[in-house]
């Protein structure tokens, strides 16, 4: 514990430090995958270049701060205040920089044609944006890497005996801010602020920090007490280890971060990859480590044998973690949520809060708390192995603060772009696994170089390296299916996996029913399908807006799902070229498991495909490039994809229309508050201010806007156009949208009810990507559905006033009204309002409904769902 008033302030100081680290790292992280794209490339970019410049500054300026303490022998607080300052200010820069870099993303940016036909990031684009993240994060991150050293050579200073015991409290107080960092900036600052507020806080951190620090200068007092030796026994000894410690935390940071990132792709298919789930466990994990550093410290103190302990706790990783992924079973979670949820049904809502909350918390705590704990351990147990002389304090503990965030960035990229692809989750555990158990291996020889060790100590020693083989051991006699099968939950009675696979972004599966088609899974999640009524929504963000055109010739599809969006655009006889952006190779490499419904469209000589993020392809066209732009993007609440749901990608994708053109897209409503759903209308007016709001299939919304002064859809021209294109014809057939009264049957809202539906309600932006935070977990999906001031199918004149003549429908759209009517009852019904089913009567009615399968199939699933009312 710290033993002087200046000394917890200074730690205090550290908290705050460390907490703006954390704020920093995860908002820079979404920052740039705003410029560059969300993809996995991006965010372990900018990661890696986050913890190289750590273990670069720590090095640095812990050499440097021996130097000046061995020339001047004064405080080195002050030195650390202007450190703060200097984080802070750089901070501030980049916080009003990066939301302005999208100009360069595309400079930089090119794509190399691949021996297989598709496009991807060129290699040149990778080195550019290493260079641009290095630039910009890296002068932040390398003083915030000095801080540690500087502030552990003094509170070490003049007392090298407790060294492990002093860098374990500084080193455990910085990671117990930046839980508390990692938490709030995804619970708190961003969805309630934004990512600029959240920005602006870490600086108020920096500078608080600072100011403190200047403070304790000012005040003359000295944070460590009298000096002890400046030398402890096996000086040059411990010298002589230091290389060798520095490669067990090498080690040891490869296998922890390495895990880290398991466990993220774990979770992801347990609790979903919602971005609650990957806050609350970066909490856990850095919780975890806070406390074994103190642990660690406190164990140095009490017991003396650094390498010993040090061993045991890289045992104790490999057995806790192999464990703990081995008891995560997806179905005991789902049951014990079920029976926590019935226990607290009738308990005050702030209480069934907390109970949700622990519930999600459970299996990230059962998996990764145990090993992070003894990650934590590990640093401040090495500085106790090898700090003996006084001269050397700051250097020594950079040395191994650089090689273990060398290690933790060898770990993260080696897992997540060739382990995990190359092997799999399952052998990946193992691979992490007998990593640390390695670590052990040169602390050992360390241990002989400081001292002979004892027989005790040697058997401990042994002890550790055996039960960390042992339970590699029985880790590899599972079942090769052993993680994944328990971690998703694809298959019913009726459903069959066709195929399975793992790669860089996802672990990516198909399933079938037979009768009914087949579904694209990935990290567990149902994305696409060639089921009719998901065939229907798809292929509508296609057909709709080009048949509202004029010989349309260039169409852009971002995300490819299965298929069906990009199927549809190619039947249209005026297409001449389409382009397919998906951001996984994996979903496009499983195109052909859907051939019957897509037709092979990947190798149609139209069809050019990117490898990429949507957002970022666009910034790389040229300005009026499309006359159609289409996506349905994965589902909202998941990390990264509320960046095409805001107001400045709309902007963008106008930009990329030609005049008259059109954007269509997915409104996902069953996903997300009524509220969000309104954030979301609003951004997409703000810059298509002509739209219309359509239903694909039942609550299968589709926003669609014109680059134009109205938005208008001719009834006439539309039944000619289907006539000059008859594979479209009957793939809307097909589908049940074979008829003119059909197609504009779609409509729901024009633009003017959404505008006025929507205008209370702040749009979706960037700075505020509020669509990310309607769910917490698989378990805790948030209040969704449709806000019912949206459904104003009486509008449909304003979308197509040539339907009508007074307020008959003319002879292509013959029963519109009708149609609509049907419809608009079933808006109303349970799956979207809860009210019942209500239904137009008469001959009239009954005609409509029999001529549309469509009609039919909604009205029964509508009665599926409908209350049940007393007879009578």
């Amino acid at each position: 514990m710290p033993r002087t008033p200046a000394h917890a302030m200074l730690h205090v100081l550290f908290f705050c430090s460390g907490a703006s680290g954390l704020i920093y790292e995860v908002v820079w992280v979404r920052e740039f995958g705003n410029i560059f794209g969300n993809t996995v490339h991006s965010a372990a970019l900018v990661v890696a270049v986050f913890m190289l410049g750590l273990g670069a500054g720590g090095y640095a300026v812990g050499r440097w701060a021996d130097r000046r303490h061995a020339a001047q022998d004064r405080s080195l607080v002050k030195v650390y205040g202007y450190f703060e300052l200097g984080i802070g200010l750089w901070g501030l820069l980049i916080s009003l920089l990066l939301p302005h870099l999208g100009a360069l993303s595309a400079l930089i940016s090119s794509y190399v044609h691949e021996p297989g036909g598709w496009y991807a990031m060129s290699a040149m684009s990778y080195l550019w944006r290493y260079v641009a993240a290095v630039l910009l994060v890296g002068p932040a991150t390398f003083f915030m890497g000095g801080t540690l050293t500087l502030l552990i050579r003094e509170v070490v200073s003049g007392h090298l005996s407790t060294a492990g015991w002093r860098v374990a409290t500084l080193y455990g107080v910085n990671t117990a801010g930046a839980a508390l960092g990692s938490f709030l900036t995804d619970a708190l600052l961003v969805p309630v602020a934004g990512l600029g507020t959240a920005q602006m806080t870490a600086v108020l951190l920096n500078v608080l920090a600072a100011t403190g620090a200047f403070r304790l200068a000012t005040r003359r007092v000295s944070v460590s007490r009298a000096p002890q030796p400046v030398e402890l026994a096996a000086g040059p000894t411990a010298r002589r280890s230091l290389p060798l410690v520095a490669l067990a935390l090498a080690l040891s940071g490869f296998a922890a971060m390495g895990m880290e990132i398991l466990w993220f792709r774990h979770m992801t298919l347990v609790l979903g990859g919602y971005r609650a789930v990957f806050s609350l466990l970066l909490t856990v994990v850095l919780v975890g480590i806070w406390l074994g550093s103190v642990a660690g410290g406190w164990l140095h103190r009490r017991f003396g044998h650094p390498a010993l302990w040090f061993a045991l706790a890289q045992a104790a990783f490999v057995v806790s973690a192999l464990a703990g992924l081995a008891a995560t079973n997806l179905d005991g979670i789902r049951h014990a949520e079920r029976a926590w949820s019935e226990a607290f049904a009738a308990a005050p809502g702030w209480i069934r809060a907390a109970v949700a909350l622990w519930l999600d918390l459970r299996p990230l705590v059962r998996e990764a708390a145990v090993p992070a704990l003894v990650m934590g351990m590990t640093f401040p147990l090495g500085n106790a192995m090898v700090q003996r002389s006084e001269a050397a304090v700051g250097g020594r503990a950079g040395a191994l603060y650089l090689a273990n965030t060398v290690g933790a960035v060898a770990g993260s990229l080696a897992c997540g772009f060739v382990l995990l692809p190359l092997l799999g989750m399952q052998r990946v555990v193992a691979v992490l696994a007998l990593a640390a158990t390695l670590a052990v291996v040169p602390l050992l020889v360390a241990s002989v170089r400081v001292a002979a060790p004892g027989w005790r100590e040697r058997a401990a020693l042994g002890g550790a390296i055996a039960g960390a083989l042992a339970a590699v051991a029985l880790w590899l006699t599972l079942p090769a299916t052993y993680l994944l099968a328990r971690a998703q939950d694809l298959l019913t009675p009726a459903a069959a996996l066709v195929t399975m696979h793992e790669g860089v972004n996802e672990v990516v599966a198909v399933t079938e029913v037979p009768g009914e088609g087949r579904r694209l899974w990935t990290n567990g999640h149902p994305m696409s399908a060639t089921t009719r009524l998901t065939q229907r929504y798809m292929r509508v963000f296609a057909h709709l807006p080009l048949l509202s055109l004029e010989r349309p010739e260039r169409v852009l599809v971002i995300c490819f799902g299965v298929g069906n969006t990009a199927h549809a655009a190619s039947l249209h006889p005026s297409v001449r070229r389409l382009d397919v952006v998906d951001l996984s190779r994996q979903v496009l490499a499983h195109a052909d498991y859907f051939s019957a419904a897509n037709d092979g469209v990947l190798r149609d000589p139209r069809v050019s495909v990117y490898v990429n993020d949507g957002r970022q392809h666009l910034r790389m066209q040229s300005a009026a490039a499309y006359d159609l732009i289409t996506l349905e993007a994965p589902p909202v609440a998941l990390a990264g994809v509320g960046s095409l749901y805001s107001r400045e990608f709309y902007g963008l994708v106008r930009s990329r229309l030609r005049p008259g053109g059109y954007a269509s897209q997915w409104l996902p409503v069953a996903q997300v508050p009524p509220e969000t759903t309104l954030a979301m209308i609003g951004a997409f007016l703000a810059v298509f201010p002509q739209a219309v709001l359509l239903s694909g299939a039942d609550a299968e919304l589709v926003l669609m806007g014109v680059n134009g002064a109205r938005i208008e859809i001719d009834p006439a021209q539309v039944a000619v156009r289907l006539r000059e294109a008859p594979a479209v014809q009957r793939d809307l057939e097909r589908v049940d949208l074979g008829t003119v009264t059909e197609i504009v049957g779609t409509f729901i809202a024009s633009a003017g009810a959404l505008a006025e539906a929507s205008r209370l309600v702040p749009a979706a932006t960037d700075d505020r990507p509020i669509q990310e935070y309607g769910a917490r977990s698989r378990f805790s999906p948030g209040r969704a559905g449709a806000p019912l001031s949206i459904f104003k199918v009486d509008g449909v004149s304003a979308w197509c006033p040539k339907c009508f003549t007074g307020a008959r429908p003319v002879p292509p759209v013959e029963g519109l009204d009708v149609y609509l009517a049907i419809l608009d009852g079933v808006y109303r019904d349970p799956a979207f309002r809860q009210r019942g089913l209500r239904l137009p009567k008469g001959r009239g009615a009954q005609e409509v409904i029999a001529r549309s399968p469509y009609l039919r199939g909604v009205i029964e699933r509508a009665r599926e769902v409908a209350p049940r009312r007393p007879p009578g």
